[in-house]
C-alpha cells in the first residue's frame, strides 16, 4: 500500500495511518508512563477508534493529521506526530502540532526530530500561520520539547481542558506558539 502522505527524516517516517498499526500504537495506550499526562490507560477499542479518527481528520484537513511515526530501522510505529486544527478554546481552528511516543523511545530525540519535520512541513504549506501546541500544565517533558522547538509560552491563553475531569491535575492546560520565519 502506498501512503498518500509520506515524510522522511534521518531516522523516522511520518505517514498516513494503516489498520495494521493498531498493535504497535496500542502499546502506548496501555503504558502508564505514556498515559500519566494524558488520562487513564485505554483498551484496544480506544486505539482502533483513534486511528479511524486520525484517518478521518486527514481527509477533512486535506492530508494532514497527527501522522503515524514509524522508526526506519525496524518499521515499528512508535507513536504519532503531526498537525491538526485546534478543537478547544482558545485554539479552535489554529494549526496545532502534537506528538505521543512510546516510553521506551523517550530521550532518544525522536519526538524532536518528528516535530521539527512537522513544523517544516507546516512552514512550507501554511507559511503565514503560527503553530500552537497544548499540554497539561504539569507535563514538563512536552513543555521542554516545545521550548526546544522555539515555541513561546502564552500564559494569557492557559485554559481548563473541557474533557478532563474537575479536580484532575491534568485539567489546567498551557499553550505554546511559534511563528515561521
Amino acid at each position: 500500500m502506498t501512503d498518500a502522505f509520506h515524510l522522511e527524516t534521518e531516522r523516522l517516517i511520518l505517514r498516513d495511518w494503516r489498520e495494521q498499526d493498531a498493535e504497535d500504537f496500542h502499546r502506548l495506550h496501555c503504558d502508564p508512563k505514556v498515559m500519566a499526562t494524558l488520562g487513564p490507560v485505554r483498551e484496544m477499542g480506544y486505539t482502533t477508534g483513534l486511528i479511524a479518527d486520525l484517518q478521518q481528520r486527514s481527509r477533512r484537513n486535506g492530508g494532514f493529521t497527527y501522522w503515524a511515526v514509524e522508526r526506519r530501522e525496524d518499521r515499528r510505529v512508535i507513536g504519532f506526530c503531526g498537525l491538526d486544527r485546534g478543537h478547544e478554546e482558545p485554539i479552535v481552528g489554529a494549526l496545532e502540532i502534537g506528538w505521543r511516543l512510546a516510553s521506551d523511545c523517550w530521550r532518544q530525540g525522536y519526538a524532536l526530530e518528528a516535530a521539527r519535520a512537522s513544523l517544516a512541513w507546516a512552514q512550507q504549506n501554511f507559511p503565514s500561520e503560527p503553530v500552537v501546541a497544548i499540554t497539561a500544565e504539569i507535563n514538563e517533558r512536552s513543555r521542554a520539547l516545545m521550548e526546544k522547538l522555539g515555541m513561546r509560552y502564552r500564559p494569557d491563553m492557559d485554559f481548563d481542558h473541557p474533557s478532563v475531569a474537575a479536580g484532575s491535575p491534568l485539567k489546567r492546560h498551557v499553550v505554546y506558539e511559534v511563528h515561521h520565519g
